[in-house]
């Protein structure tokens, strides 16, 4: 499964942080457990509605749930929409918040 997570930098010790703002994501597999990243600087700085705007280009990225410290409302309905799973997580890291996912310990909003 491909997993997104918000995060502050591109690597799997950065800091899990809110969806519509963060600077990237990460695109986790699960099953080959490859890496790859997604810039969101696009959306850091846009007024109102960055939140569905980001979820719009992570819906694109093949992604199949999201992993985020922090998401509004509005980009929750719109991924509801789309059929994936949104799940808010205290982890510190990108790394620890996959780790609760394999675990089974997050629960989807």
């Amino acid at each position: 499964m491909k997993l997104a997570l918000s995060s502050q930098d591109t690597t799997m010790d950065a800091v899990l942080s809110g969806f519509g703002r963060c600077r990237y994501f990460i695109i986790y597999d699960t099953d080959t457990k490859d890496v790859s990243t997604m810039s969101n600087e696009g959306n850091m700085t846009a007024g109102r509605g960055a939140g569905t705007r980001t979820a719009q280009d992570v819906v694109k990225t093949g992604a199949e749930a999201i992993i985020t410290s922090q998401i509004g409302p509005k980009a929750v309905s719109y991924l509801h929409g789309k059929k994936m799973p949104v799940y808010v997580s205290a982890a510190h890291n990108v790394e620890q918040a996959v780790q609760e996912f394999l675990d089974g310990s997050l629960q989807a909003v």
